[in-house]
């Protein structure tokens, strides 16, 4: 469980370092690389995602599918940096694995399928789920963005990048 924690806390820390370096005006600018999402869209997702499993974690119930949506993390980035750390701050609280009831919708029927899960399992998919954001992030601001600095690994999976260090050190 340290280890899962520890990774998604790098990846918030990660999302806080390249928010420092936008303005409001760069978060929530439509993109046309992002078909017309914004990059602030993308960390808002991110955001929603953490928020909506860690803050009412207590209650071993939640949906990503009936998150709180909040237009504001995705124009402000002082709002954004303050969920960011939000988030962060649940994670350290976050010690132990717990078994879960994700609620979640399925197309076409508005009743939720619920399933079990665990805390550990949802901390996976949610790191998972934000290196798929943080590359499509990473496109906008490799193409629109020049002056944001990001680690070279940014929306690189986990899987990938210790594929890549193996094939180098067998080289």
């Amino acid at each position: 469980m340290r280890l899962i924690l520890a990774y998604n806390q790098e990846l918030l820390e990660r999302i806080d370092a390249l928010l420092h370096q936008l303005s409001d005006d760069d978060l929530a600018a439509p993109r046309a690389i992002l078909f017309g999402s914004s990059i602030g869209g993308h960390f808002r997702h991110i955001l929603e995602f953490y928020t909506c499993l860690l803050a009412r974690e207590e209650e071993h119930r939640f949906s990503y599918d009936r998150r709180r949506r909040d237009p504001v993390i995705e124009q402000s980035v002082i709002a954004a940096r303050a969920c960011a750390l939000r988030c962060n701050g649940l994670l350290a609280d976050a010690i132990s694995d717990r078994e879960l009831i994700m609620a979640s919708l399925l197309p076409g029927d508005e009743a939720l399928t619920e399933q079990r899960t665990t805390l550990g399992r949802e901390l996976a998919y949610l790191a998972d789920h934000s290196v798929h954001h943080l590359a499509m992030v990473r496109i906008a601001l490799e193409q629109e963005l020049p002056h944001v600095q990001f680690p070279e690994h940014l929306g690189v999976a986990a899987s990938t990048r210790n594929h890549q260090a193996q094939a180098t050190a067998a080289m």
